[in-house]
């Protein structure tokens, strides 16, 4: 799919049960290019998502007989990929549909973020790069705002696409300082290639290898898998001469490798040869950790 040129060929519905809202939003959308189509109910919202071409939804929560969770969530069972994005006065409401919406924006907030998120969303839905063609897919801006990302990138993180999508790739680095190793700091199109520790929303370090590009539409991603051979990530700890990678090395490591002997301690009888291997690595990291090398 050719993503569509200008704001003006993309139509969005708008659905609120208050006229004043509704004639807000479409005046702003108009004015930034967009078809704004309108909507005064959840009911009358899908009935105009089946019978229009549709390329994105800007929906309230609160609504008599059908709120937006409803709604986004239909919306959604048919067309998971269309940004759908909620608008609601109520921050405490969030937590209940941060599983079906893209986007959670609180009413009262400046109108250029509600058009920079929906204009974001709909390019990056729009098109597509055959080197995206992974389970663990993430996007993000020229300032690491994480943009959109796959259903995979979300379990394995522990977060909902929404929360996702409202943070910056330095918050679910471990060690922020490195989050432009993600993306690398090309200034021409090109694909850049690594590792790196993504941060789990309980803290936990999340070792991955990627691969990122720069594409020349301006499209800023990457692909990735979980390290999880605790080997690999022992080798890595023990040869980082970075001093200010080291520690996060060792830590990823130490996790793994008991993560391995639990499991292997489930099963004694199995794998003797790899226990002491792995006594053999923690004693490696325990003269490491005393600056011994």
């Amino acid at each position: 799919m050719k993503e569509k040129s200008g704001a003006n060929h993309y139509s969005v519905l708008c659905i609120d049960d208050e006229p004043s809202n509704l004639t807000v939003r479409k005046l702003l959308l108009e004015s930034a290019g967009y078809t704004a189509l309108t909507a005064s109910s959840g009911k009358e919202g899908l009935d105009i998502f089946c019978s229009r071409p549709i390329d994105a939804v800007i929906l309230d929560y609160s609504m008599p007989e059908m709120d937006g969770g409803i709604v986004a969530a239909e919306i959604k069972r048919t067309k998971p990929r269309l940004p759908v994005l909620m608008l609601s006065a109520y921050a405490g409401v969030r937590s209940g549909v941060e599983e079906v919406v893209d986007a959670f924006i609180e009413k009262g907030g400046e109108p250029t973020s509600l058009l920079s998120r929906l204009h974001s969303l709909i390019k990056v839905r729009n098109h597509v790069h055959p080197e995206l063609k992974s389970e663990y897919v993430l996007c993000a801006d020229s300032s690491h705002q994480c943009v959109d990302c796959s259903d995979a990138v979300c379990h394995l993180l522990g977060y909902s696409r929404a929360e996702l999508l409202d943070t910056t790739v330095e918050k679910i680095s471990y060690v922020s300082e490195e989050a432009q190793n993600l993306f690398g700091q090309p200034q021409q199109p090109g694909a850049f290639a690594g590792e790196h520790i993504l941060k789990h929303k309980n803290g936990r370090p999340v070792p991955i290898r990627f691969r990122s590009w720069l594409f020349a539409d301006g499209c800023r991603a990457a692909v990735f898998e979980q390290i999880r051979d605790w080997k690999e990530l022992y080798h890595a700890a023990m040869l980082e001469f970075n001093p200010a990678r080291v520690k996060g090395r060792m830590e990823v490591a130490l996790l793994a490798i008991h993560r391995r002997m639990r499991e292997l301690g489930e099963t004694p009888s199995k794998l003797t040869g790899e226990q002491a291997a792995l006594n053999d690595a923690l004693n490696g990291l325990r003269i490491l950790q005393k600056g011994g090398r």
